[in-house]
């Protein structure tokens, strides 16, 4: 696998002017992420990590999502670990090689609190957007969503602290798109550009709930 971009960020897409977006999943302190979409988007983000460097766990209600994720990207057996249920995880983490904790726990998101530290990234994966999964989303420094219905679109105006015009364009994205949000920047729009590897691995881009 190639290396796309340096440990710090992972290369979401491309924006309209087709310019690479980095996603600052990866940062000498602690980075808390969330992700509001359906399997397809959940994997690729975690397939791109892999491609750079990170250690993954993923706890998770649904193991079939993620079985066989981590050799089939890397090759290896060490690299994506698959944990049943909600629960604690701790992962070595390094500049090159920094840790990656995945939450798909469903909609609520997940009622652990991992020993976070440099180089080591929550992400919460929440298949859908309600009020009952705000705390994940109102602590995310990145936040990454694919397209909203129009049943999260009111839990997306209390949580997401966006304007109602703003939530209009969420629900406008297409399969292939995310949007990415992050503390004190305007939000981006984004092209997945997902590569024959990934649309074999992964089928098509959509936005399945």
């Amino acid at each position: 696998m190639a290396t796309p971009a340096p440990p710090a960020g992972l290369v979401l897409g491309r924006d309209a002017e087709q310019k690479p977006v980095v996603a600052p999943l990866f940062r000498p302190e602690p980075v808390k992420a969330a992700i509001i979409g359906g399997a397809f988007a959940a994997r690729i983000i975690v397939f791109r990590a892999l491609a750079i460097g990170a250690r993954v766990a993923v706890c998770t209600n649904r193991p079939q999502v993620w079985e066989g994720l981590g050799p089939g990207a890397t090759g290896r057996q060490d690299r994506l670990a698959v944990l049943h249920g909600d629960r604690p995880v701790t992962v070595d983490a390094n500049p090159h090689s920094p840790a990656l904790y995945v939450y798909d726990v469903g909609e609520h998101g997940t009622s652990t609190t991992p020993i976070l530290g440099p180089w080591r990234t929550q992400l919460t994966v929440l298949p859908r957007l309600t009020l009952y999964g705000s705390q994940a989303v109102e602590e995310a420094h990145v936040t990454i969503l694919q397209r909203l219905n129009p049943d999260e679109a009111a839990a997306a105006t209390a949580t997401l602290r966006v304007s109602a015009a703003t939530v209009d364009l969420f629900q406008m994205l297409y399969d292939d798109m995310f949007a990415m949000l992050r503390v004190g920047a305007k939000e981006r729009y984004v092209w997945a550009n997902a590569t024959s590897i990934e649309r074999q691995m992964f089928g098509e881009p959509n936005r399945d709930y």
